[in-house]
C-alpha cells in the first residue's frame, strides 16, 4: 500500500531539485552569480523599469533588510544601479548596469530551456493548472503569515 503524499515534502524537493539546476546553469556559463542574486537581476531586466526595494521585497517573498544586502552585493559588482526616485526623496530606484542586463540576457536562453523541461510530459492545461494550483498555495501561506502577524500574541 502506498503512503499519501506529502505536499511540503515535494515541495521541498521540486524548489531543491531546481535551485541545484539553476546552479549548474549558472556555473556552465562561467557566472559568479548566486540563484538569488541571478533571479534579482533577472526581475530588474524583464520589469523593463526600475523598482523600488520594496517592490523588490514584495517580488521575492523577502525582508528589505535580506533584498537591501543582496542589492548591496549586486551593485558592488558593478551589475545594479540606484538613482533617487524623482517622486519620493526618500525612496532609491534600481535598474540594472549595461553589465548586468549583458549577465542575464547571456543567461535567458539557458534559463528559458530549462523552464520549458518543466513542462516536459505536461499538456498545456496541466500546466496553467499545475501553476494556478502554486499560486494560490503561495497565496494561502501568505493570508496565514499576515494573519499570525495580526494576531496578539
Amino acid at each position: 500500500m502506498s503512503k499519501p503524499e506529502r505536499p511540503g515534502f515535494l515541495i521541498s524537493r521540486l524548489a531543491y531539485l531546481f535551485r541545484a539546476r539553476i546552479e549548474s546553469v549558472l556555473a556552465e556559463n562561467g557566472s559568479t552569480l548566486s540563484p538569488e542574486e541571478s533571479a534579482l537581476l533577472m526581475v530588474l531586466v524583464e520589469s523593463e523599469q526600475p523598482l523600488r526595494r520594496g517592490e523588490f521585497a514584495e517580488i521575492m517573498l523577502r525582508d528589505k533588510t535580506t533584498i537591501t544586502r543582496q542589492l548591496d552585493g549586486l551593485e558592488a559588482k558593478g551589475l545594479v544601479r540606484r538613482k533617487p526616485d524623482p517622486s519620493d526623496a526618500r525612496a532609491v530606484l534600481i535598474s540594472p548596469s549595461p553589465k548586468g542586463t549583458r549577465q542575464i540576457k547571456k543567461l535567458l536562453p539557458h534559463f528559458q530551456t530549462l523552464r520549458e523541461s518543466l513542462q516536459d510530459g505536461l499538456t498545456a492545461e496541466e500546466w496553467a493548472t499545475g501553476m494556478k494550483v502554486m499560486r494560490q498555495m503561495k497565496d494561502n501561506l501568505i493570508a496565514i503569515e499576515l494573519q499570525d502577524m495580526c494576531e496578539p500574541k
